[in-house]
């Protein structure tokens, strides 16, 4: 098992998992780890490094809370614009938000606060994100000049 086939079954497990057949679950983590494959570029550029697929064995913890992030920040956009299709009627279903007949009460889910809350999350986790490239550069950062007692003879 690879290190980013981990990170998605972490990722499905931890923040996704949605309870399906283990089939489906299976082919969830495939596309997870697929997209965090194709998005390693995006990340090295975030924290200024080169690591390659065919080579992952330095990848540790604070990597992946990072990519981790931004499979997140993805995965709340993407869900976001799916509510967004559905609230501005191109889904073509019917829309309300309450139905009453008699003692009977039908309450959908009111999409537009559901996107929202997608909004917000993807908010949050870029902040996250942000915060963790942050500290990743700033810690893992080499000195760029050293002077004084610290210097080589």
């Amino acid at each position: 098992m690879t290190v980013l086939s981990e990170l998605a079954e972490q990722i499905y497990d931890s923040e996704l998992g949605f309870g399906g057949s283990a089939s489906e679950r299976q082919a969830e983590i495939n596309l997870i780890t697929d997209w965090l494959g194709a998005h390693l570029g995006e990340f090295n550029t975030l924290t200024h490094s080169c690591f390659t697929l065919s080579d992952l064995s330095l990848f540790s913890l604070e990597e992946s809370a990072i990519l981790r992030e931004m499979y997140l920040i993805h995965y709340y956009k993407k869900r976001g614009r799916l509510l967004l299709r559905m609230v501005d009627g191109s889904s073509g279903e019917l829309d309300f938000q309450t139905i009453r007949e008699g003692d009977s009460v039908i309450t959908k889910t009111n999409k537009n606060e559901a996107a929202r809350n997608y909004r917000l999350l993807t908010e949050l986790a870029q902040g996250n994100l942000s915060d963790l490239v942050s500290g990743y550069n700033m810690y893992r950062a080499p000195p760029r000049q050293i002077t004084g007692d610290d210097a080589d003879a």
